[in-house]
């Protein structure tokens, strides 16, 4: 399941970050996903980077202004506009807080300063828990709101030795709904409006600091993943889980086969 929610955010434009242990094959995953499903890979690895290597060095141009030199990274994506990108952020919260923001605001603005980046770029992160190094830390708010969080427990022993054998399985392509998600949803914020956006620390809707946690951001991508998750029951719980979190989640399913208070259309 881990795999076909990460298929059904990522063809839905929502960032991906896959949380488990040191050596479970996180990485592994997501390169054998992009090559899978037909995504150019963008491998960058925060820990030992500069913001300037994400945002580029600034320079001073003829006319006296200071702009910025478009890294390499970037300009390989940029030769290819039409191609479909997954920009890799592999253990990103091993990273330092400066290049954090660099990371954060390249998520959010899909941007290396004054340079956009093509619509068909998506993006995937994995991360330690802090549990299991002391270099690991939580992801702030303002950062985890931007992924869908995924746990990954890796393979069980004979799926392993297959992996190694014929590489990473990867399950069929979700085949997308068109069920408008946005009714459903906007119902449900009016039957319980104190989770439009209730992000609080230690006591919120979030499992967990730095983790999912239920804002209008959230909802809006919860809208877009969910059409990619079908009538499969427990791809779209898994989906809102890794979206919203997994109590808001459990609220938000309940609600939905109830039927939706204020709501029709879909049954």
């Amino acid at each position: 399941m881990n795999l076909r929610t990460l298929d059904a955010c990522v063809f839905a434009d929502v960032p991906v970050f896959l949380w488990g242990s040191p050596g479970s094959g996180k990485s592994s995953v997501v390169r054998r996903w992009a090559e899978g499903r037909g995504y150019r890979l963008t491998e960058l690895a925060p820990s030992v980077l500069d913001p300037t290597d994400l945002l580029g060095l600034p320079y001073q141009s003829g006319d006296g202004a200071t702009r910025f030199a478009v890294p390499d990274w970037c300009r390989a994506i940029l030769s290819s506009p039409y191609q479909r990108h997954l920009v890799f952020l592999d253990e990103l919260n091993l990273a330092s807080a400066s290049v954090m923001s660099a990371c954060l605001r390249l998520v959010l603005e899909r941007a290396v300063h004054t340079t956009v980046l093509p619509e068909g770029l998506r993006f995937a992160a994995t991360g330690i828990h802090p549990s299991d190094a002391s270099t690991a830390q939580a992801l702030a708010a303002p950062m985890a709101n931007r992924f869908a969080h995924i746990e990954w427990k890796g393979l069980a022993g004979s799926e392993w030795v297959s992996a190694l054998f014929a590489g990473w399985p990867l399950p069929a392509a979700c085949s997308p709904s068109d069920i408008d998600w946005h009714p459903i949803v906007a119902a449900f914020v009016d039957a319980r409006p104190a989770m439009a956006d209730c992000y609080a620390p230690g006591e919120g809707w979030g499992d967990e600091d730095g983790r999912a946690y239920p804002t209008a951001r959230s909802w809006a991508a919860l809208c877009r993943a969910l059409p990619f998750a079908g009538s499969d029951e427990d791809l779209r719980r898994s989906t809102a889980e890794a979206v919203i979190g997994q109590r808001a989640a459990r609220e938000f399913i309940a609600f939905d086969r109830a039927g939706g208070r204020g709501w029709s259309g879909r049954r």
